[in-house]
């Protein structure tokens, strides 16, 4: 099942969704077109943490180093795949999957391209209005969480992305200057 999963460099987003079959994942790739894989979001995350040989909750545990946060952690199951967690529906049942994840690494080629809203100061300025993701292939996710939730876990989530592309360089510097010797 896990071969049938994308890249992890191909991936934009894992939104949960409601069908007829039951509770399935929608992979929203970062082309703009989008997969169902029909399994939960816990069996999705799971298939992809376990093709590089990871637990998920072992993730989110080491992530929690960076947050601070008991709940709601990054999953880095790469630096081309880090997930953070952002609640996108409400439950019909007990038990239901209320968060998205979305790759904070694919967002990255669109961050340097958007130009920041400026915000209004103010009785115009509401508090707490939902927050809405751009994602690469001009896919938006529409969060319930509020603006300043969601930069706060996109941007946890970027920090950790950041020390998993320097580890990566690092481990490519160190083996080049031994190979020179």
């Amino acid at each position: 099942m896990e071969n049938m999963l994308p890249k992890d460099s191909e991936i934009a987003a894992l939104l949960p969704e409601y069908t007829a079959e039951g509770d399935v994942t929608r992979i929203v790739l970062t082309n703009g077109t989008a997969l169902i894989f029909r399994r939960t979001m816990r069996a999705t995350l799971s298939a992809l943490a376990r093709r590089r040989c990871k637990d998920v909750t072992l993730l989110r545990r080491w992530a929690a180093r960076y947050t601070r946060r008991r709940l709601n952690n990054p999953i880095a199951a790469s630096a081309d795949l880090v997930l953070v967690p952002v609640k996108t529906r409400r439950p019909r049942i007990c038990g239901d999957n209320t968060m998205a994840h979305i790759n904070v690494a694919a967002m990255e080629a669109e961050k340097s391209e958007e130009k920041p809203e400026p915000r209004r100061k103010g009785p115009l300025q509401k508090k707490g209005r939902p927050a809405i993701i751009s994602l690469p292939g001009g896919v938006s996710v529409r969060a319930l969480w509020s603006e300043r939730t969601t930069a706060a876990h996109i941007g946890d989530a970027r920090r950790i992305q950041a020390d998993l592309v320097r580890d990566q360089e690092e481990a490519v510097l160190r083996r080049l200057s031994v190979h020179r010797t």
